[in-house]
């Protein structure tokens, strides 16, 4: 399964979510990640791998220290688990977000309040291939190759995401929309 492929089938998900009726108490999340859950049911074992491999490489990738700034901006803090599920949130939202946001990560100001977008924190969005492999298979899918060994730390400069006036200078709208952090 090659990247187009993988932004696929995340796409066809989002947009079966999108059309679920939700109660008040049901974030788009939840929706989304059953959406996905029964597409992927629809893929052979082995697809559900590539799939896999592929949500890793784009997890990976967002592994990054001026992510994780705006993310610990925008909730206030923001642990290593913490992050993990905004990494699960930003690729749950398609290819053109994610990538807009890995641009730029300031553009999570104009993104986060938006329509059928969770509150960028998507802890079981990162499971969701692993459940459909061990409910088809009866295996763990972390076994195989390309799907662990999280880099050691992020990539890029490290710098202080508690200074309000550094971070206003690399996120202004995003320390405009939140002045308070979180």
């Amino acid at each position: 399964m090659d990247e187009d492929q993988f932004w696929s089938i995340i796409d066809n998900s989002r947009n079966v979510a999108a059309l679920v009726n939700r109660d008040s108490g049901t974030d788009f999340i939840q929706v989304h990640e059953q959406s996905l859950e029964d597409l992927l049911r629809q893929l052979s074992p082995t697809q559900i791998v590539e799939f896999e491999v592929q949500f890793t490489k784009l997890f990976f990738k967002a592994y990054r220290w001026d992510l994780w700034a705006a993310a610990y901006w925008l909730f206030g803090g923001c642990s290593d688990d913490g992050f993990m599920d905004f990494r699960s949130c930003l690729i749950s939202l398609g290819k053109d977000l994610y990538y807009q946001v890995l641009d730029d990560p300031d553009v999570l100001a104009d993104i986060v309040d938006a329509t059928n977008v969770p509150y960028m924190q998507a802890e079981g969005f990162q499971h969701v291939a692993s459940r459909v492999y061990r409910e088809i298979t009866d295996e763990d899918l972390s076994d195989y190759e390309g799907v662990g060994d999280h880099p050691s730390k992020p990539e890029g400069e490290s710098f202080d995401h508690d200074n309000v006036e550094l971070m206003r200078k690399r996120f202004p709208k995003l320390v405009n929309k939140y002045p308070d952090m979180g």
